[in-house]
């Protein structure tokens, strides 16, 4: 299941994998019949990156801003688009590593970013990159809403003194979204001046023209290959090809995963110590060997659309308070996420321990992990609430709405089948669908033509974390795609408190604002914290090594476009 990080996609998608043909675990890329994904006999150099999806087949597709593209929700928009500057996620204070600007400065007031390009970088077609194109796919996602998936914000003026050099200057310090300016993948302004539609633009291979490593080599519904970019400024990838196989599911990827056919995968694979690493000790790890296994990357949330015309109750904040007391986090750690992925203890929404740091004291483990009746009944009851038939009822309504998980997300299928289990034995009406793709879900999700979903966090930063949820300015209306808010929340406080953390100047100033949307978060509850999402990641060093460790974290190893091409670019092939 996709587990990404930006606003994007949603990400975290589920897993890079590499090699689909059958095979041994000491060359699980050598000749032999195609299975899984639909590989074929393919060099053991090739890098395999597995569907995060579940699709049933993909879709040719390779537009950096549209969440649905098969670039996105696979992790590999970087292979071809490129960021400015490059972060490591699992260590905040990591000064960020130049890419395509060797630096960004920022005036003292923090209303000017004055980004100086990388010379020498060119397009793949061989035209140059110049900051015309950095101008230019600036201004395109902060006029295009649904396009701005880093919540970029919208700068008052923007030029171009030379070739090499962008100033941004804004009405107010925006020092805040620094790592959001820094994040935006850049796109060539000759190929994309014309298209009218960014955001749902459909990009075919041919057209997918970047500074990345890699090109986009063969399209199929059931494969994607990469190959390098002979051009490419970075000097030439050690990995010679990278391709994407389709699984329809977790499970399925875990049964090519526990065969050696993938070389690195994203997701959620029951009893990974027995069916991955077991298998082969000598080559099949994970980030750490002590649990949880995984370092915590997000905060994963129960979404409740306050727009929703099919499940009005929701609009209700006794009501949302009480779906967050009344779920079992606990069980669903456990049974569900194999306990890879811990409880939330915080009603503030931030990920721990990674943000504890930031964390308000106010919101400090206010959550239980067991499900707790006595608060719901207290809740509800406050509220007009009473039980009729077994079920929470008020003027004839029911506490009625439906959670919306694709089913091939089997550890989000489980926690949402505990979800429905738990709530309706407490007097709610709880339904779940799951039989609907990726894309479904997201497109359902981002228009706001849903009641509930359980999503991975966004972000970044303890604050994009946060301006993830809160933010209304990144919504859309119904109908339309949104960069975030997806539960479709509207609070002037949250708004307020969004706009003083972009225009704070201290370390002081930015924890008040800080401790303000925690506070909003905990008191109107738009999303409820679940658990602390894991950063997914298991790796073969059989054909790659150089993968980052606990040892060794130089990126955060999730699923996300910026980091699947830093850590490509750092593998070196066995043979």
């Amino acid at each position: 299941m996709r587990r990404s990080t930006t606003i994007k996609s949603m990400a975290v998608l589920a897993a890079l994998g590499l090699g689909l043909t059958a095979c041994t675990s000491s060359s699980p890329k050598a000749g032999g019949a195609s299975s899984g994904g639909g590989g074929g006999n393919i060099a053991a150099e090739t890098l395999y990156l597995e569907d995060n999806t579940g699709s049933t087949a993909f879709t040719e597709d390779f537009n950096p801003f549209d969440g649905n593209s098969v670039s996105r929700t696979q992790n590999t928009d970087a292979l071809i688009y490129e960021p400015l500057l490059q972060y490591n996620t699992l260590n905040p204070t990591q000064p960020a590593t130049p890419w395509l600007a060797d630096k960004i400065d920022w005036s003292a007031d923090g209303k000017t970013a004055t980004i100086h390009l990388h010379a020498g970088v060119k397009w793949s077609d061989g035209s140059a990159f110049t900051s015309a194109d950095v101008a230019f796919t600036y201004q395109l996602v902060t006029t295009n809403a649904a396009a701005n998936t880093q919540g970029v914000p919208k700068a008052a003026s923007v030029t171009t003194p030379d070739a090499n050099t962008v100033v941004l200057t804004f009405d107010s310090p925006e020092i805040a979204s620094a790592q959001a300016i820094g994040n935006q993948l850049i796109v060539p302004k000759a190929k994309w001046a014309s298209i009218s539609s960014p955001a749902t633009a459909v990009i075919k291979a041919s057209q997918a023209i970047g500074t990345g490593p890699y090109l986009v080599d063969a399209f199929g519904p059931q494969k994607v290959t990469y190959k390098t970019n002979p051009t490419y400024w970075g000097g030439k990838p050690k990995v010679p090809e990278v391709a994407v196989a389709n699984y329809a599911s977790n499970d399925a990827a875990g049964v090519a995963l526990a065969q050696a056919q993938l070389d690195l995968a994203g997701n959620d694979i029951n009893n990974l110590l027995t069916n991955f690493v077991g298998k082969d000790p000598q080559h099949n790890h994970l980030f750490q060997t002590d649990a949880p296994y995984f370092p915590a990357g997000n905060t994963v949330a129960l979404l409740l659309n306050s727009k929703s015309t099919t499940a009005p109750a929701l609009a209700d904040v006794a009501v949302r308070k009480a779906i967050s007391a009344g779920i079992d986090r606990a069980s669903m750690a456990s049974q569900c996420e194999g306990s890879y992925e811990l409880p939330a203890s915080s009603s503030g929404g931030l990920t721990l321990p990674l943000d504890q740091s930031s964390l308000n004291p106010a919101t400090t483990a206010d959550l239980k992990s067991a499900s707790d009746p006595s608060t719901v009944q207290s809740l509800l009851s406050a509220d007009g609430w009473s039980k009729s038939g077994g079920k929470w009822t008020k003027g004839g309504k029911t506490i009625s709405f439906t959670i919306i998980d694709p089913n091939s997300f089997t550890d989000y299928w489980c926690d949402a089948k505990a979800m429905q289990d738990t709530l309706n034995g407490l007097g709610f009406d709880v339904k779940i669908k799951g039989d609907m793709d990726y894309n479904g879900w997201n497109t359902a999700i981002t228009t706001g033509n849903y009641d509930v979903a359980l999503h991975w966090g966004q972000g970044t930063t303890a604050f994009q974390r946060l301006q993830f949820i809160l933010d209304s300015t990144l919504m859309s209306p119904v109908g339309q795609p949104s960069a975030g808010d997806f539960s479709r929340y509207q609070s002037s406080a949250a708004d307020t408190a969004v706009k003083q953390y972009q225009n704070a100047t201290t370390p002081a100033e930015q924890q008040s604002a800080l401790n303000a949307l925690q506070q909003q978060l905990s008191t109107d509850v738009p999303a409820v914290p679940v658990l602390y999402g894991a950063s997914w990641y298991e790796f073969s060093t059989a054909n790659f090594t150089g993968w980052p460790t606990k040892d060794n974290a130089y990126v955060n190893p999730s699923p996300q476009d910026q980091a699947y091409e830093y850590m490509i670019l750092h593998l070196t092939p066995v043979k």
